[in-house]
């Protein structure tokens, strides 16, 4: 069984094989710079899943639920077009959603997730379904499965936090016609300085993390150098994290960490 959860009829989820997973996709709707769409977090997302599906293992039986495009993305409000719920909204939604999903029968739900604003919210919500709903659960970003090496320097990837080449690339496989390269540049954040200061606070593995919202980071609402970014290297992301994700997607329909 494999495809999308709003594909199947009613009584298709009486005959789920046991170890089908539940793929909940969350985007967001959120600014992202000059050069790029509000919908970029949800396209990307999508983007990795359709690629995904046809390299999914035979044996693999998983479901693709709708996807969550308007979620925690209130580090974005000063900026026009960001759409963002409350963390606490947020978890209450994961947690209905999780809760249907168990009434469905199945026990299994991973959330793949496009945005970083939403991490610390699902890193809560993944252990609340477990304990609440005795649900398996897991999440993790797009990115966690795609190969950098060779695309991206690292030390230019760990400042590139937003609308900069690690996602201005794949929207320009993904979704050329959105994309404005002429107002694309690079977006030099912050986060740069913090760590050339040699502060305890920083968000490249310093020991403290500071709260922020982006404009601290750069005032176009971007960061990282999106005029280096081009098609060839939005499609190797994209591929890749595809293909991590169908080889998680077989591991984890037998994961079970109670065993």
């Amino acid at each position: 069984m494999q495809g999308y959860w709003a594909d199947l009829k009613a009584p298709d989820f009486g005959n789920l094989p046991e170890d089908t997973v539940a793929v909940l996709p969350l985007g967001a709707t959120e600014q992202h710079g000059p050069h790029l769409p509000v919908s970029v977090d949800s396209d990307l997302v999508a983007a990795v899943l359709d690629r995904s599906l046809p390299l999914w293992s035979k044996d693999t039986n998983a479901l693709i639920l709708p996807a969550l495009q308007i979620t925690k993305s209130n580090e974005h409000a000063k900026h026009p077009g960001t759409l963002s719920v409350s963390a606490r909204t947020l978890l209450a939604t994961l947690d209905d959603i999780g809760a249907s999903v168990a009434r469905a029968g199945v026990n299994r739900l991973c959330m793949l997730n496009g945005h970083g604003g939403n991490t610390a919210v699902l890193e809560i919500a993944c252990r609340e379904l477990r304990i609440t709903h005795g649900l398996i659960t897991a999440h993790g970003s797009w990115f966690g499965f795609a190969q950098w090496n060779g695309i991206m320097d690292s030390g230019d990837l760990s400042h590139d936090q937003h609308g900069g080449d690690s996602e201005t690339s794949p929207m320009l496989a993904a979704k050329p016609h959105l994309v404005d390269m002429a107002q694309a540049r690079n977006f030099r954040s912050k986060s740069r300085d913090w760590q050339e200061n040699g502060s305890w606070i920083g968000l490249t593995g310093q020991a403290m993390r500071p709260g922020w919202v982006i404009d601290d980071l750069n005032d176009f609402g971007a960061c990282g150098d999106a005029a280096a970014a081009t098609t060839a290297k939005g499609h190797a992301l994209l591929d890749s994290a595809a293909q991590g994700f169908a080889s998680f997607l077989r591991d984890f329909s037998k994961f079970d960490p109670a065993a």
